[in-house]
């Protein structure tokens, strides 16, 4: 198994949550705000001084940044800031570029950062978040966070290499074939985030080329010495959970993806998660996107990577082994201390920030109740702890309609079935039934975890269940037999 894990290096004594960081920007001119915002249309840099807490740095770089988090009307827009661009050599705790975002659609302010930390501390590569008071001008500005930038340094603290080709899966990055020709078939597709000098894509449309053009059965042996596929399984799983669909799955872009040339494979790395748990609708209803199935796709054509996966045996067992490992800590007992942690950190800066999106109770209210916000329709914002709630039931309920037990993933046991034993109801609510042509020597109730929750002995047919919640159980007859049970 391989598996990555974020060492201890530079940006760590920013990304550590001790305490909410301050910034004072400040421009040589008054009239900063115009030209701040015409830096999004020119894609330049304008010259800006930086007290970051107690350290001053001269000439840095800053522009607007974003997309919807941009277009809207507020006068808090996301930008990043760029240590090094006037300044060679210039940094800030070892890291050249810092991005900063508004907070848009999210009351809680926490979507991006819970999301990212929850990848990360599954070994999944993403960037690291954390929060900023921020200040243009000696104006505060507000509460932002602070999303560690994709570059050369991420690479080399997650790969311990930074040579290879760092590509960015935007505007349209759905990794479609769509011929051999660089310049005028993926040029505009994607963007080399370096080594532009050399400016040689052979090794992204080669990848691209495996994805499309190799039969499903002889996929895995062609992409597995290209691709690290298990990271990306565990990547795409969470995306589905978090029902984070301005991704791969869903939109088809924000990701990179990067050359690492020690292992010479291509390794996926999350971006851009503002819009986690169900924010970015795409066309869906609150209700499907609470219960979204585990092989989502929003147009499986236009997405070959995942779709051309599925149809290949091995990594369709691979990805429903991601999902089982992932599904156990998607729970409210996993976030919502962290959740609360969180929310105990940054409250006081939420309320003092003069040009958040949403009022004060609309941040209070974000983690227990759903909220209708303004504009055509009313958008509903699910509550974090909510949501987290209604999908780990929905997390439970897909794996149970699409015939897959994470017990029999991960056990070494073979799972048996018999026609002589049934189970009725099945969905249940309060009593299960057993029905059993010989004698009934033990019942065992099992998550699909493995953990045992009841033992009977007693050989009666029938199981309490009023204690359970809702969800899929696996029941063990005699040491034996197993069968699935959905518990209303």
């Amino acid at each position: 198994m391989s598996f990555f894990a974020a060492k201890a290096g530079n940006g760590d004594s920013i990304f550590n949550m001790t305490y909410i960081h301050t910034i004072h920007i400040t421009f040589p001119y008054p009239a900063f705000y115009d030209s701040l915002l015409n830096s999004k249309a020119t894609d330049t840099y304008l010259k800006v001084a930086v007290q970051f807490n107690n350290e001053s740095y001269i000439d840095v770089g800053i522009k607007a940044k974003g997309n919807s988090s941009f277009n809207n009307p507020s006068q808090k827009k996301s930008f990043k800031l760029d240590f090094n661009e006037f300044v060679q050599g210039q940094d800030i705790h070892g890291l050249k570029k810092l991005n900063f975002n508004n907070a848009f659609k999210d009351p809680s302010f926490m979507r991006e950062k819970i999301s990212n930390d929850f990848l990360i501390d599954h070994g999944i590569p993403a960037p690291r978040t954390t929060y900023c008071n921020v200040y243009l001008n000696n104006q505060l500005w507000g509460l932002y966070t602070i999303v560690e930038e994709i570059d050369d340094e991420f690479c080399q603290h997650w790969f311990n290499s930074n040579d290879g080709n760092l590509f960015k899966g935007d505007p349209h990055g759905d990794l479609k074939w769509k011929g051999s020709n660089q310049q005028s078939l993926y040029e505009t597709e994607y963007e080399l985030k370096n080594n532009s000098g050399a400016n040689d894509w052979s090794d992204l449309i080669s990848l691209i080329d495996i994805i499309n053009n190799t039969p499903a059965a002889t996929l895995q042996s062609s992409l597995d010495p290209r691709f690290n596929t298990e990271t990306f399984m565990k990547q795409w799983a969470a995306m589905n959970m978090f029902s984070s669909l301005d991704a791969y799955i869903g939109s088809g872009h924000n990701y990179f993806i990067y050359h690492d040339t020690i292992s010479n494979k291509f390794q996926w790395i999350a971006w851009d998660n503002n819009e986690a748990f169900g924010s970015f609708k795409n066309n869906l209803s609150s209700a499907q996107l609470i219960n979204l199935d585990m092989y989502y796709l929003s147009n499986p054509s236009s997405r070959p990577l995942c779709n051309n996966m599925l149809l290949n045996a091995n990594y369709k067992a691979m990805y429903q082994s991601a999902y089982c490992e992932l599904k156990n800590d998607f729970t409210n007992n996993y976030f919502d201390p962290k959740i609360d942690s969180l929310k105990n950190s940054i409250q006081q800066s939420v309320y003092n920030d003069p040009k958040k999106f949403y009022p004060n109770s609309k941040f209070d209210s974000s983690f227990n109740y759903d909220l209708i916000l303004s504009g055509p329709g009313g958008l509903t914002i699910f509550g974090i702890k909510k949501f987290i709630g209604e999908r780990s039931i929905a997390i439970q309920n897909s794996l149970y309609a699409n015939n897959v037990s994470c017990w029999a993933l991960n056990s070494s046991e073979v799972q048996s079935t018999s026609q002589d034993v049934s189970l009725y109801p099945n969905p249940a609510e309060t009593t299960l039934y057993i029905s059993y042509n010989n004698k009934l020597e033990s019942v065992v109730l099992y998550e699909l975890s493995g953990k045992v929750l009841l033992e009977d002995t007693s050989g009666k047919n029938q199981i309490p269940l009023n204690s359970l919640p809702v969800g899929v159980y696996l029941v063990e007859i005699n040491g034996t037999i197993r069968k699935k049970l959905l518990k209303n």
